[in-house]
């Protein structure tokens, strides 16, 4: 099937955008970024961005208040973007490689909590990295690259989608390879077995997957059972681990790792860790919820009578066949 001529307009968009970012046109590029964001105040992205701010914090945050987090969104938008289109540079050739590595050694930096990290290397274990859509996820996975670790984030993979493509490219560039969510598992298990690095972004809502409605800020919010599915596997616990930009910089900060609990059946031991790595996000969010992407559908499915919109994609499929 052809691809649709709005996503290769898109893909088209981001290789213009990429050759442009940090030559002489970069300054223009910024400047467009900045003002696309501020044009997106007035559409179906920036109404979902309010409706899920007012519904996590709108008791906490006085509507001026909210009113700046979004603004600050927006900037935050235009920024990691534009980070995005210089990392993409590092596949044309050696030279831009050693580059965006220079930026990145430069630009982002571990707090002390990165003995965490240390000590499950030191143990030859894999690490199973949760993170999520706050500050810049993509840097994240960069960086754990430029200190050593080897492996893959999983992600979502479309099929005729030149912009997929283009992510899948420019985490390769920088030596990251790119899973997709609904492959099987072998592989990202065979990652942690061989003591690898394995990073998921599990604060979503992927109607698509295997899911439980889990709370978060209060609401449940269906969310992706995938990492502690993983972490039952592969016998490992959860990392929670994230990149936000503070003062200048971006600063990686690692939280005490998330075991499932033994003592709990499958699913409940399941809930129960998604319900703590939940409380972990609402944390990371509270501290900067600026650096969030609120645009997200995260509550937009609810809970019903029947349960098969949380069962895989693959498996309705198959039920549908029989």
């Amino acid at each position: 099937m052809a691809e649709p001529l709005r996503r290769r307009a898109r893909g088209a968009v981001l290789r213009t955008l990429t050759s442009a970012t940090g030559g002489v046109g970069d300054v223009v590029v910024r400047a467009g970024l900045r003002g696309t964001v501020e044009l997106l105040r007035w559409t179906r992205v920036a109404r979902l961005a309010r409706a899920n701010l007012e519904l996590a914090l709108g008791g906490e945050l006085a509507p001026q208040q909210r009113a700046e987090v979004l603004r600050g969104m927006r900037a935050h938008t235009a920024r990691i973007v534009h980070e995005w289109l210089f990392l993409a540079r590092a596949g044309n050739s050696e030279r831009e490689a050693r580059r965006v590595g220079e930026w990145i050694d430069a630009h982002v930096v571990f707090d002390e909590s990165a003995a965490r990290l240390d000590e499950i290397i030191e143990r030859g274990q894999g690490v199973l990295v949760a993170t999520a859509h706050i500050g810049n996820w993509e840097l994240l996975a960069a960086r754990l690259r430029r200190r050593g670790l080897d492996g893959a984030v999983v992600g979502l993979r479309k099929r005729n989608d030149s912009s997929a493509d283009w992510l899948v490219r420019m985490r390769s560039g920088y030596g990251v390879r790119t899973l997709a969510q609904d492959d099987s598992p072998r592989e990202s298990l065979r990652i942690l077995r061989e003591g690898g690095t394995l990073g998921v972004l599990c604060d979503l809502e992927v109607k698509r997957l295997a899911g439980e409605f889990v709370p978060f800020f209060g609401v449940d919010a269906l969310t992706i059972t995938a990492p502690a599915a993983l972490a039952r596997a592969a016998r490992l616990p959860l990392l929670p681990m994230r990149c936000v930009w503070r003062a200048g910089r971006y600063v990686i900060s690692i939280d005490e790792p998330l075991a499932l609990d033994a003592t709990l059946e499958r699913r409940a031991a399941a809930r129960d860790l998604l319900t703590r790595l939940n409380t972990v996000f609402e944390s990371w969010i509270r501290e900067t919820p600026e650096q969030w992407c609120w645009h997200q559908p995260r509550w937009s499915a609810r809970p019903t009578a029947s349960a098969a919109h949380l069962v895989p994609l693959a498996a309705r499929r198959k039920r549908a066949r029989s």
